[in-house]
């Protein structure tokens, strides 16, 4: 029953956060995740890969932003600071569901105006490399980690802050871990 544990955190978390979206899937290194509807940009793309949840705290291993939808490619598009190649770069929603056996899709509680400049600000960070402290963050750094990016996109545009343990803490230190975006999600 190992495989299904996963399933299990993902339904009571669906339950307890009101996500967009949320899935889990028993697949290989290429996971199989119904496309998600109902997406608008802005919105937190969350990921969870068994092996990065050694060193990362918390269940969520990795996030992004959701910036818009590429017609051409009937895919949206997420933001996010990746460590190989190290930068902040583009990549498609299919692609992000793909890398990990537990995703979901959450909606910061803010207005779409606000969510809109969160995407700006992550865009305007492409291309800047991936930054490695990840005890620490910035909103106007010279590098950023996934969480961190997510992070500051919502802070440069007016809040809400969605680091749950903003201050220093044992568990993130000083830091903003994937799994604290989960905390300022309103039901759809």
């Amino acid at each position: 029953m190992k495989t299904a544990a996963p399933i299990v955190a993902l339904l009571i978390l669906a339950t307890m956060l009101n996500p967009v979206a949320a899935s889990g899937s028993l697949g290989g290194s290429n996971y199989y995740h119904p496309y998600p509807t109902g997406i608008v940009p802005g919105d937190i793309v969350i990921g969870h890969n068994p092996l990065s949840s050694i060193v990362i705290p918390g269940y969520w291993t990795h996030t992004g932003i959701i910036a818009y939808y590429d017609y051409y490619a009937n895919d949206w598009v997420v933001v996010e600071a990746w460590d190989d190649p190290s930068a902040v770069r583009l990549v498609y929603l299919s692609d992000f569901l793909r890398r990990y056996d537990t995703v979901a899709v959450l909606r910061v509680a803010t207005t779409d105006y606000v969510r809109q400049n969160a995407v700006s600000f992550a865009l305007q960070q492409l291309g800047k490399p991936y930054d490695w402290g990840w005890w620490t963050k910035q909103v106007y750094g010279d590098s950023y980690y996934c969480s961190e990016l997510v992070w500051a996109s919502y802070i440069a545009a007016g809040g809400p802050d969605i680091d749950a343990n903003p201050g220093f803490s044992w568990k993130y230190l000083n830091g903003v871990a994937p799994q604290e975006s989960t905390t300022t999600v309103t039901p759809t």
